[in-house]
């Protein structure tokens, strides 16, 4: 009887040293919601978060961690709305974080709600931080504000970090060309051309070397993509004209696609018209007002 006793509190005690091990080595709930999330069940990996966000006692740190994870899923489920509640709830438990706050940041950017992401980015710059994601994120979202000299401050601060970033570099390029710096905009167009198409590439180079008052430099620039890229015909022309060649702007308006068939017809009215050539200026001045194109401007030669 003694043995059987001995037995019965041996396995008694296997019992709940088994338990315990259950206890002790129970997966964590991120474990778990990154099993359901491996075998694309996102649902249940959002389930599983949510129930362990709100379970009593658990510790502020811990539950920052689960709401930043929770956050990415929402992401991931492409439900940006629940993913922005879950950041804020995760940053009231820490206000300062700085990860959180350029998570929401870039978050709040990627859904167009730009005076929001500058809000999060500068709270993180006020407290002393200069990351990469940092740089990019001020520099694309006073961008998109149309606050190019900001934008460029700080496009050309992260393009020092990471130079190869071609879509950084387009945005530096068209800052700097909206803000008048024509030098510094075509040293970054430089570095996008491997992004962008081979004709728009060389008009974009062309209009800024004539905003920059060189129409020498842009008809080079066209003359390599006109027998290619007809549309070119048009920017040739205003290149011309810029330079003050007008009989040679006459023939490539001529000469320009369909789909800019109002823009050269004006111009080429214009052309006529400084040219002396006034009979055939008027009626085509007149056909665009009719029409309703350039009225502004035809009505001061009819």
């Amino acid at each position: 009887m003694k043995k059987v006793y001995i037995f019965m509190a041996l396995s008694a005690l296997v019992f709940i040293s088994s338990c315990a091990g259950v206890r002790i080595f129970k997966a964590s709930p991120l474990k778990i919601a990154s099993s359901f999330e491996s075998g694309g069940n996102l649902d249940e990996a959002v389930a599983v978060l949510k129930n362990t966000a709100v379970e009593p006692g658990l510790k502020p740190a811990a539950k920052r961690e689960i709401l930043t994870a929770l956050a990415g899923l929402y992401e991931k489920k492409k439900d940006p709305l629940n993913a922005i509640k879950t950041l804020r709830e995760a940053n009231q438990i820490k206000p300062d974080d700085p990860f959180i706050r350029l998570r929401l940041a870039e978050l709040f950017l990627k859904e167009g709600l730009i005076d929001e992401a500058l809000a999060e980015y500068t709270a993180v710059e006020k407290r002393g931080a200069e990351t990469p994601s940092l740089l990019a994120g001020l520099g694309e979202a006073y961008y998109r504000k149309g606050h190019f000299l900001q934008a460029s401050e700080y496009l050309d601060r992260y393009l020092k970090l990471y130079p190869d970033d071609k879509k950084a570099l387009l945005m530096l390029y068209e800052s700097y060309e909206a803000s008048g710096n024509y030098p510094a905009s075509r040293n970054a167009l430089s570095g996008c051309a491997a992004i962008l198409a081979e004709d728009d590439f060389a008009l974009r180079m062309a209009m800024n070397w004539m905003r920059d008052g060189n129409p020498d430099e842009a008809i080079e620039e066209l003359e390599k993509i006109t027998a290619k890229y007809p549309k070119g015909n048009f920017y040739l022309a205003l290149a011309y004209y810029q330079k003050g060649d007008l009989n040679k702007a006459l023939e490539f308006f001529s000469k320009a696609t369909p789909e800019l068939s109002d823009e050269s017809s004006f111009f080429n009215a214009l052309v006529l018209f400084e040219l002396g050539r006034k009979d055939e200026a008027y009626p085509i001045f007149k056909k665009l007002s009719v029409d309703g194109k350039y009225s502004a401007y035809c009505a001061v030669f009819e």
